[in-house]
């Protein structure tokens, strides 16, 4: 989208009717239709709730008379401190998420937020609207804008900081916090840091393991200390072992043999000289005849 002349910035006249609406609805229809008689002559026409009630879809007014008059009605309904244009823009945007409800995302702030720049942006005709959605650690940073106009930033920065209030009422997240904004606005850029998170130095704890009978990992793998001591007492068994072992035997013992007690066999009775045969009678070399059996 490319940035226009400035004095060619138009603002939407519808978008003025729904704010003048949803500002009858929330504080009375008095209080919206005394505004044409405070306001100055020039600003009367696009506060009259009537005459903007006959306008067209396509219908504009100068942005510059749109600023005077967003900024008047937030002055003569509120304390001019964009407090009353946020909880009317919130009421206003919330209305919408309801008739669209394809828009919300349910347990996603940051998504429903960023579903909402439409609504935002479509109001302006002729300039660029910066809509910048970023996280962050405790939720996330919107900043908003209008280049080279000040003041139409400031009101699209409380327009921007209801738009985040409608959708937390429809995107709440599970398990936050509350929801902080803080607006800061310098010259034509508006911050909005919404925080919902909180942020933790501490790693995150483990989930919680359900019980079990078998035996966890942590178990079959040692200790140092425990694997140190096996060592140790592996190498003290090793030692002892070696002492208890009787001396390996040698081959030739330098020891004499004991002397044996048992007297040796007497020796057998001397023949007679000159006989070859043996003590029994028998002729050498010649077995004992058998005596021939009796008949």
């Amino acid at each position: 989208m490319t940035t226009s002349s400035p004095n060619l910035a138009r603002l939407r006249a519808w978008f003025l009717r729904n704010l003048l609406e949803t500002a009858e609805r929330e504080l009375g229809a008095a209080a919206v239709a005394a505004l044409p008689e405070r306001a100055p002559a020039r600003l009367r026409p696009h506060l009259a709730l009537e005459r903007l009630r006959t306008t067209a879809a396509l219908d504009t007014l100068p942005l510059d008379d749109g600023e005077e008059a967003i900024l008047f009605f937030d002055q003569a309904l509120g304390d001019g401190s964009g407090k009353t244009l946020e909880r009317v823009a919130c009421e206003m945007l919330a209305r919408q998420l309801v008739q669209a409800a394809s828009a919300v995302r349910v347990g996603d702030l940051f998504g429903t937020v960023a579903r909402l720049r439409a609504p935002l942006e479509h109001p302006f005709v002729d300039v660029t609207v910066v809509f910048d959605l970023a996280r962050s650690p405790t939720g996330f940073r919107l900043s908003v804008g209008i280049p080279g106009r000040p003041r139409a930033t400031r009101l699209l920065g409380h327009l921007a900081t209801g738009a985040v209030q409608a959708a937390e009422r429809f995107a709440r997240e599970s398990h936050s916090e509350p929801l902080r904004l803080e607006l800061t606005t310098f010259a034509d850029r508006s911050s909005i840091d919404a925080r919902f998170r909180r942020t933790s130095t501490l790693p995150p704890a483990p989930d919680h393991m359900p019980s079990s009978r078998r035996t966890s990992p942590s178990r079959l793998i040692p200790r140092l200390s425990d694997e140190v001591a096996r060592i140790l007492d592996s190498t003290t068994r090793i030692a002892s072992a070696r002492d208890s072992e009787p001396p390996p035997r040698r081959g030739r013992s330098s020891f004499p043999p004991p002397r044996s007690t048992i007297p040796p066999p007497a020796p057998d009775p001397p023949s007679e000289p000159g006989s070859s045969r043996p003590a029994d009678g028998s002729p050498l070399g010649r077995r004992p005849s058998r005596p021939p059996p009796a008949r």
